[in-house]
Parts: structure tokens; C-alpha cells; sequence
């Protein structure tokens, strides 16, 4: 039985000759035209994904990166004592990375989307957990590397490890000063190559890979405690960051509980709450003074029943004892208002600047009597780019109708709201470009479905901004 279970554990059944293995592995380290240009578009792809948003782009950029195979590359070599190829990999991997930050940086700094989004900011925080995946996911990639017959699982490797949107984050951090996002950015990158690198080593000593060359014990030695303090190094701060990730998801997980908990006391009469995990802060409004006082006073024990000793307990109370209800009215919009904002501003990690403009357009949203606005003249001065025809452009909101079907019973038709946009035309437009330029709306406008309307119009032509 024992042995059965070795031969289904054995990695050697379908290994692949040592000669074939080391020519896989220096193809990936090799530093020529098609490995760099590749790279290059990967680097672009991956840059206006994280740019816009797209999950589907990121994950595109990474199959296509070719900078794993230099970090293979480190490992095997270090496993079968190869020092040449070190010095190569180290070398590649060393103008890989310093092209890549080059690269994503120009486009970001052209780039006019200059507010990071959720993609972007996912690659800022690293933990132990992404030491885990790169340690497993670059096991399983030596691993398929080794191999007689082609493996689907490299693919599955290079978006697990993800090793070129920290690159291109660290190029936007470069790009707008960022450089709290440069560090985190980076540093998860550097896990990746680490661990992606020491397991590959790993794995090659479990296959027993043969060395090119004998070493003497006391460099083998060195070479161990360089690479245990090294994989040390890198590896306290993320189990650092991990503790922290840890303790905040429990901290918000008990300051719901709790707030669960107060919503059921027959004494309080909640009307608004919130909770600040930065600041370990839980807030909430009460109606009337005499719950104020109740739940001020029951705050330290409250708190310590649920764990959260230490965290502060905000009250604040929303009218007296006779309600007011414009005061309450106004006292619910506020905690709203004020809990968008700070959703959104959690989500884009956004400058003072961009909370300002996040709030003009909540402010915005909040006029429902507004029909129509003129078009922004950023994204009018794109589209005059696309379209000189266009002198003008104008927003309203509308609601398309759908038609009815012939045994559909005589009710109103369904109809869904839509934006539409007025373009002022010096003479009609193609249906070709109407339709492109109704997609690219769509996108650019972050509005779903878009209908354009054309007004030939004989007069100037708009200036654009």
C-alpha cells in the first residue's frame, strides 16, 4: 500500500529529460527581439486594463508576460548550481523590471484617467496571503515544467501570481507621486519573484534535477543562509500586513455584530451607523436625548462583550425628546451622504481633490429636477477628436421603448431609462460612426446604454477646451 501511495505521488512518472527541461528553462530567460517586444504590448495591455478597470484585460496581459521565465530561471539555476545562468536571469530579470516600470509609467503619465480604481488599488496591500500564492502557484508551474506533455497549468500559474499588474500599479505610483502605491505595489511584486523563484528551487531539488557543477560546502552553505535570510526578509513584512488585514476584517465583522445587537434593544432607536475600520471607530445616531444618555452609558460595557475594547463608540443623537422631523430628515440625508461618500472614497483611496469632485457629482445626482446638462468638455474635446464634424453636445435623460410583440396583450410597452446625447453636426453623420461613437459614449460615460441624436446645425463650430 505504501508503495502505491508513492507511485501516485511520484513527480518522475512523466518527467521530462534533464537536457529538455534546462533548454524550457533558458528559452524563458532568453533576453532577444520577441521576448522584449512581447513584454513591451503585455506591459501596455495590462497598463489600460488597471486604467479602466477591465478584469478581463488584466488577466489577457498576463498570459502573454513573459517575465516569469527569468525568475524560473533563478531558481533552477540555483538548484542544479548553474552560475552562469544566474548572472543571466539576475541580469534579464533586472532589465525586464526596470522596462516594464519605464513603460507603464509613460502611459500613465499621457494617460488622462489619473484616479486609481479598485484593480489598481488590489495591488497596494500586500499580505502573507499572496506569499502563499506565489509560493504555490510557482511550485505548480516548475512542476508542469517539467514535464513530458504540454500543461494547461503554466497559464493558470501566471494569472494566479500575477506578476505584471503590480508592475504597472508601481508605474501609475511613478507617474502621479503616488508613492505609498510605488512601495506596496512593488513590494508584492518582489514577493512574487521571491517565492516564485524559491519554490522553483524547491522543486527542482524534490525532482533531483542534476547540477551542473560540483560546490564546495562552505559556498553551498553561504548560498543558504543568503537565500533563507533573503526569503526572511521578504517575508516579515507581509506576515505583518497580514495580522493587520486579519485584525481589521475582525474588528468589522464584531462592530457589525454589535451593531446588530442595538438595533434589537427595545431602549434605542437607531437611524444611522457607521463603521470606520481605519480608525477602529463604530458611529451611530440616536433619536431623542434619553437614548443618547442610555447608550452612553452602557458604551464600555457594550464594548467589552463584544471584544472591542479600545474602539470608540460615537453617539450622536438626532432631535430630542419630541422628535423634530425636518431635523431627523436632515439627519438621515447627512449619514447617507455621508456614507456614499465614504464608501467610494475607501474603494478609489482618492486624493482631497478627487473626494471633492466625488462629492460635486453626488451632488449632481441628487437633482433629480436637472433634464439635461452640456457634455463635459473633456469628453467633448474626445469626441470633437474622433468626429470634427461634432460643433456641440448635449446630455438628457430619456427611456427607450421596447416594442411590443404581436401576441403580447394591449398593456403599455416596457421601456428602460437611457441616456441620450444631442449632437449638434455640421452635416449627418455615417452609421458606421454613429454607432462607434454610441459605444464609445457608453464606455467613456460609464452609463449603459446610449442614444444619439444628430441636429445639422450651419453654425460655428464649438471651441474646444
Amino acid at each position: 500500500m505504501n508503495r502505491g501511495i508513492r507511485k501516485l505521488f511520484d513527480l518522475r512518472e512523466d518527467q521530462d529529460e534533464p537536457e529538455a527541461i534546462d533548454d524550457n528553462v533558458r528559452n524563458g530567460v532568453r533576453f532577444a527581439g520577441t521576448n522584449l517586444w512581447v513584454l513591451i504590448f503585455a506591459i501596455l495591455v495590462a497598463s489600460v486594463g488597471l486604467n479602466v478597470n477591465s478584469t478581463a484585460v488584466i488577466i489577457g496581459a498576463m498570459l502573454i508576460s513573459p517575465l516569469m521565465g527569468p525568475i524560473v530561471g533563478l531558481g533552477y539555476a540555483a538548484a542544479v548550481n548553474d552560475f552562469s545562468l544566474i548572472r543571466q536571469s539576475a541580469r534579464n530579470l533586472g532589465t525586464f523590471t526596470g522596462l516594464s516600470l519605464i513603460t507603464s509609467m509613460i502611459y500613465f503619465t499621457l494617460s488622462p484617467l489619473d484616479v486609481p480604481g479598485s484593480e489598481l488599488l488590489a495591488r497596494t496591500t500586500p499580505t502573507l496571503w499572496d506569499v502563499l500564492i506565489a509560493a504555490f502557484g510557482g511550485a505548480a508551474g516548475m512542476v508542469a515544467l517539467t514535464r513530458r506533455s504540454i500543461s494547461n497549468v503554466v497559464p493558470g500559474v501566471a494569472i494566479a501570481t500575477a506578476l505584471m499588474p503590480p508592475l504597472c500599479t508601481a508605474g501609475f505610483g511613478l507617474a502621479n507621486g503616488r508613492w505609498d502605491m510605488f512601495a506596496g505595489a512593488f513590494y508584492l511584486f518582489l514577493i512574487n519573484g521571491v517565492f516564485i523563484a524559491a519554490s522553483t528551487l524547491a522543486v527542482s531539488k524534490l525532482v533531483k534535477l542534476p547540477p551542473v557543477a560540483d560546490v564546495d560546502p562552505g559556498v553551498r552553505a553561504r548560498h543558504r543562509a543568503f537565500i533563507t535570510v533573503g526569503l526572511i526578509v521578504v517575508l516579515v513584512p507581509s506576515v505583518w500586513l497580514g495580522w493587520r488585514f486579519v485584525q481589521q476584517e475582525v474588528f468589522v465583522a464584531s462592530a457589525q455584530t454589535l451593531l446588530r445587537k442595538l438595533e434589537l434593544e427595545p431602549g434605542y432607536a437607531i437611524v444611522g451607523q457607521s463603521v470606520d475600520r481605519a480608525r477602529r471607530e463604530i458611529s451611530v445616531t440616536v433619536v431623542g436625548a434619553a437614548a443618547e444618555t442610555q447608550l452612553r452609558e452602557q458604551t464600555p460595557l457594550l464594548l467589552a462583550q463584544h471584544g472591542l475594547a479600545g474602539v470608540v463608540l460615537q453617539v450622536r443623537r438626532a432631535g430630542g425628546d419630541d422628535v423634530d422631523l425636518g431635523q431627523l430628515r436632515e439627519q438621515l440625508q447627512a449619514d447617507v451622504r455621508r456614507d456614499v461618500t465614504q464608501l467610494l472614497s475607501e474603494r478609489l483611496a482618492a486624493s482631497e481633490e478627487a473626494r471633492s469632485r466625488l462629492q460635486a457629482r453626488l451632488d449632481d445626482l441628487a437633482r433629480r429636477d436637472a433634464q439635461s446638462a452640456a457634455l463635459a468638455p473633456a469628453v467633448l474635446a474626445e469626441l470633437q477628436a474622433q468626429q470634427p464634424d461634432v460643433r456641440a453636445a448635449t446630455l438628457a435623460q430619456g427611456r427607450r421603448i421596447a416594442a411590443e410583440a404581436p401576441a403580447a396583450p394591449a398593456s403599455a410597452p416596457a421601456s428602460k431609462p437611457v441616456v441620450v446625447v444631442v449632437l449638434d453636426v455640421a452635416r449627418p453623420l455615417k452609421r458606421a460612426d454613429r454607432e462607434r461613437l454610441a459605444a464609445w459614449l457608453s464606455l467613456r460615460l460609464g452609463s449603459g446604454p446610449v442614444d444619439l441624436i444628430e441636429r445639422v446645425t450651419n453654425g460655428p463650430a464649438a471651441r474646444r477646451p
